[in-house]
């Protein structure tokens, strides 16, 4: 874990990440006040990768704002994905001077959005420039036995109205292997400007509870030419995203700083957000045969998965390799 903590610091080197003063120290008291159980899944890796979460993809998607002077933009926002997002309670919580209500959300196997719209109680301090670290926590199947698990997380400000001092942002866990999300809950401990580094909230740590059904994936295992292409023993596709599923550390800096083109069965090409990976993981105990890489990227506008013809392997230094998608 301690070298997939490297991995992550690395990966978000490689963009601009600005994290605010003291971070470090602030993140610790968060991790050492969690639940034994997140602390046992994450302590290795989700340092790092909360560090990482400053430079992750800005997500489309979002689900019906309390204001509605805001409705039109986050229609707009969601897109394709409409069909997908699961309308949360909105409930309100206070954190810090801040309104935070859980809109909408959606998941697959791997990846989990999650909506989340904050309005100022105090003052003018948000703006199109906020961000937020945190987790979705999910609890471990009571027959799990895979080893300790990390995750990526990261948030991005999707709109910001100056008139209600309301802001939409896109919250995303990457990296777990998800059945049942059963009790799981989105879980914050700091909003701040990206810009100033200024402090917005960071006293209390918020716990919001989610109500996610999984959505449905085709997994293509190790003997198809897609998932060979991978190193990977197992490739997923669903409508959020591509997830290679790796043994270990197999090809993990090829694969990561590598994006994709889809082509599909009309001759449209799609590609991956962002020009490398855009959300890791693992689970297992490192440096045994347990240890699993959790590899997705993500898409723009929602995946037909019947309709892939190809996927293409696009690395750093525009070198290509293309397979062909044979669904089971």
């Amino acid at each position: 874990m301690e070298q997939f903590d490297h991995m992550l610091k690395e990966m978000a080197g490689r963009e601009a990440c600005a994290v605010p003063k003291d971070f470090d120290k602030r993140l610790q008291d968060v991790l050492d006040n969690l639940p034994s159980q997140a602390k046992r899944r994450r302590l290795g890796a989700v340092k790092g990768a909360l560090v990482a979460a400053a430079a992750c993809l800005l997500l489309t998607g979002t689900a019906l704002a309390t204001s509605p002077g805001l409705r039109e933009l986050l229609a707009q926002a969601l897109g394709g994905f409409a069909p997908y997002a699961q309308g949360q309670d909105g409930q309100a919580y206070e954190m810090d001077g801040l309104e935070v209500r859980v809109l909408s959300a959606m998941a697959d196997q791997d990846t989990i959005r999650v909506y989340v719209q904050l309005k100022d109680l105090e003052g003018d301090r948000l703006s199109g420039h906020i961000n937020a670290m945190g987790l979705v926590d999910a609890p471990d199947p009571p027959d799990d036995d895979s080893g300790i698990r990390g995750s990526t997380f990261g948030s991005q400000c999707l709109s910001y109205d100056e008139e209600t001092k309301t802001a939409l942002m896109a919250c995303t866990t990457w990296g777990r292997v998800y059945e049942d999300l059963s009790g799981a809950e989105l879980v914050l401990f700091h909003v701040y400007d990206t810009q100033t580094l200024e402090d917005i909230s960071v006293d209390t740590t918020l716990h919001i509870p989610l109500d996610i059904e999984v959505m449905s994936s085709a997994a293509l295992d190790k003997d198809t030419e897609l998932a060979a292409g991978f190193f990977a023993e197992t490739v997923r596709l669903s409508p959020l995203g591509l997830t290679a599923v790796t043994y270990g550390d197999t090809q993990y800096t090829y694969l990561a700083g590598s994006h994709l083109r889809l082509t599909m069965k009309d001759g449209t090409d799609i590609l991956s957000c962002s020009d490398h990976v855009d959300g890791q993981g693992s689970y297992g105990a490192y440096g045994t045969d347990s240890s699993r890489r959790v590899l997705t990227w993500n898409f723009r506008d929602p995946l037909e998965v019947e309709q892939i013809q190809s996927v293409t392997i696009i690395d750093r230094d525009g070198g290509e390799r293309t397979f062909p998608v044979a669904l089971p």
